[in-house]
């Protein structure tokens, strides 16, 4: 059985490590689309279903290998301890146990490995920290990021994460970002700075 490790990094802020990606985003991903996937939001699916939908519009089913990260807050839990998607995977049944008594709100992270954090943790201050996501948010007001929200839209992501998504890619390691900064170049610069002022909190394990 692959290893599915859990420390609390911040308060209410929870790191999952995993041994393998293929073990990571199998377990999360009803999780994960349930809350923010631009068709199953909201919606009771089963695996066949979203690995069908996947295959058809990305011409393969390459999910295992396309997501490194995960981010949830705890209200993505609720409808999957409520018995609405059972059956449940065994992965995503060992994963929901690690937070049956966690009492919420609170977020969970994860990752494969020695994966970077940084994109997961940006979500997670979002979602935890107001003075986190207040400074972001003003940071950002000066700034057009249609053309990115669109680009986040196309990749499947749901509308009312795509702030919360520009925020976290820019932050990210350049690599990971998929489209031009170009003109939000500034913007990444201050969210950077944002970011590494409010990280200083998070104890991240070695």
């Amino acid at each position: 059985m692959p290893a599915m490790t859990k420390v609390a990094i911040a308060d209410r802020i929870f790191l999952v490590r995993f041994d393998t990606q293929y073990a990571l985003a199998s377990a999360f991903l009803r999780i994960q689309e349930h809350y923010e996937s631009s068709r199953f939001r909201n919606r009771v699916f089963s695996l066949e279903q979203f690995m069908d939908w996947y295959a058809g519009r990305y011409g393969a089913f390459t999910y295992y290998q396309d997501w490194s990260g995960f981010n949830v807050p705890s209200t993505a839990f609720e409808p999957f301890y409520q018995g609405r998607f059972d059956p449940l995977l065994r992965k995503e049944q060992r994963l929901l146990r690690l937070f049956r008594k966690e009492r919420s709100p609170f977020y969970v992270i994860g990752v494969a490995a020695d994966a970077d954090l940084t994109h997961e943790c940006a979500h997670a201050l979002f979602f935890t920290r107001p003075a986190y996501r207040n400074a972001v948010r003003a940071a950002m007001r000066d700034y057009d990021t249609t053309q990115f929200e669109r680009h986040l839209a196309a990749l499947g992501y749901h509308r009312h994460v795509l702030v919360d998504e520009v925020h976290a890619y820019l932050i990210a390691r350049a690599e990971d970002l998929s489209v031009p900064a170009g003109r939000l170049a500034p913007l990444r610069t201050t969210l950077r700075a944002i970011f590494r002022r409010h990280a200083k909190a998070l104890a991240i394990p070695a």
